[in-house]
């Protein structure tokens, strides 16, 4: 009976565990038991046996996890979106006041594995749909195809050209150090970011370094009854006990992050015949890398109140070959397309310092966020000058102000969020800003608001609408977008979101 009923125990752990946590939990069941001396050796390695037939005929037991994974989780979501972008060119020698519009019905899969490994690795791999970095969605009716080699050419529909899979993630870590995380790859983004400066769909390349620690701190009662004076109705004194009181306690997370991005390989960085050279100068032939420097505090109030500051500093080394041009960004004084042709995406002179905060609080059960952005190009005026503008130094600054209202955690879950951003045009790198609200752009000014309903657990429908103008009518919009269009005098955008997570 003692057998049967351990066999029951062991079953149980291993039946109902994770698919890598069952044996794990069985064996160190077993393992008590035998050093408590309740079962022999022979006994557990019977039930062992017995365990391990009995899982490889289920579904789960199939599952072949090599040693050194200890942890498995499978994760993803799917979304299908109906999107309207709009634009209004800004007056400029061709087709004044013309528009432009997309109307388009997308969809994006994300599908990843993240695990654990033995002596404190670990390690996250995703696959996503589209090669653009800002962006995993996929437009239906895009697609053509043709049979290479042939007079026979196949214009869809349903094509499959921009329904492939393409690596999202694919990084390594180590967490052996106390508070410390090491990762290298294509990894999530390490740096507390917003909106205003980082696209939430890249996933930079190269190295990072996290540190984290908290602190709690507490404040005035000892946890020692007090005594106070009481009356009875004939007025003769009491001495009662009194409820010692809690301790006013504050946490603080400090957290340094520190990042190494590859941001564009030069290749070859020692090619064959001459170096290139512009005005009588050497044009280097490097790696170009951006450095991010975080420092930053969440400091945890008692009923649930919080604020969090995160200064980080930016700086690009370094030259690469396909960003080294200098950044102009459009001009309004000459026509559409030619303004388009100037250099968008230069990384010359960005020296950013930026400023996240966020501040938190609940009415009832409600969570409300108060959260803002400042960022500031320290090189700013060497930015305008190469860009032919050296007059507009001034416009080095990029801001935001926004809240909050709900989560989206649980079934019949909302939230709703409104802010107000200002980017000017040599404030943030143009190749990193949100590709939605804001169309890839800079020397832009608006709105946006977010609605969110969660239908089930896993099933949230999401609407969102912006509208943004041009912040300098003297400058350009900076940035590749979806409308074709610079300078972008006016620009609206509306999605409407279905997201299933798994």
């Amino acid at each position: 009976m003692l057998k049967r009923f351990i066999y029951i125990l062991a079953a149980a752990s291993f039946i109902f565990g994770g698919i890598v946590a069952r044996a794990q939990d069985a064996g160190a069941l077993l393992d008590l038991l035998i050093r408590k001396k309740i079962i022999t050796d022979q006994e557990a390695e019977e039930v062992r046996a017995d365990l391990t037939k009995e899982a490889a005929t289920t579904a789960a037991g199939k599952w072949k996890l090599s040693t050194p994974i200890t942890e498995l989780e499978l994760y993803g979501d799917a979304r299908l979106r109906y999107e309207y972008r709009g634009g209004e060119t800004a007056g400029n020698v061709s087709q004044p006041h013309d528009s432009l519009e997309r109307q388009r019905e997308r969809y994006r899969l994300r599908i990843g594995l993240r695990g654990n490994l033995t002596d404190d690795w670990f390690f996250g791999i995703r696959l996503e749909t589209s090669q653009n970095p800002r962006s995993t969605n996929v437009t239906f009716g895009d697609d053509t195809s043709s049979t290479s080699g042939t007079s026979t050419t196949f214009n869809g529909p349903f094509a499959k050209n921009s329904d492939g899979i393409n690596v999202g993630q694919a990084y390594l870590g180590y967490k052996g150090f106390p508070d410390i995380t090491l990762t290298g790859g294509k990894m999530p983004n390490p740096i507390v970011p917003t909106l205003m400066v980082w696209d939430a769909d890249i996933n930079p390349e190269g190295a990072a370094e996290q540190w984290k620690h908290s602190f709690t701190f507490s404040f005035g009662e000892s946890g020692v009854a007090q005594a106070e004076q009481s009356y009875s109705k004939d007025n003769k004194a009491l001495a009662i006990s009194k409820p010692a009181a809690e301790p006013w306690r504050l946490k603080i997370d400090v957290f340094a992050n520190f990042a190494q991005f590859i941001y564009d390989d030069s290749n070859p960085e020692n090619p064959l015949g001459p170096h290139k050279t512009s005005g009588g100068r050497l044009v280097p032939n490097t790696d170009a890398w951006l450095l991010a420097w975080q420092v930053g505090a969440r400091f945890n109030f008692p009923k649930n109140l919080y604020f969090q500051l995160a200064p980080v500093l930016y700086n690009y080394t370094g030259n690469g070959d396909t960003f080294n041009g200098h950044f102009v960004g459009g001009s309004p004084f000459v026509n559409n397309s030619d303004s388009l042709a100037l250099n968008q995406v230069g990384i010359n002179s960005p020296l950013v310092l930026e400023i996240p905060a966020e501040f938190g609080f609940k009415i009832g059960e409600l969570p409300v966020r108060i959260f803002g952005d400042f960022a500031v190009n320290l090189e700013g005026d060497a930015r305008a000058a190469a860009a032919g503008f050296p007059n507009k130094g001034d416009q080095r600054y990029a801001y935001m102000i926004g809240a909050g209202i709900g989560q989206l955690k649980a079934k019949h879950d909302w939230q709703i969020q409104a802010w107000f951003q200002h980017t000017e045009q040599f404030s943030v790198d143009p190749n990193l800003v949100d590709s939605d609200i804001w169309e890839s752009r800079v020397n832009m000014e608006g709105v946006a608001v977010q609605a969110g309903y969660a239908l089930s657990d896993a099933v949230i429908f999401n609407l969102t609408y912006g509208y943004a103008w041009r912040a300098d009518d003297g400058l350009g919009t900076g940035g590749n977008g979806d409308i074709g269009i610079n300078p972008l005098d006016e620009y609206q955008i509306f999605q409407a979101d279905l997201n299933v997570k798994f």
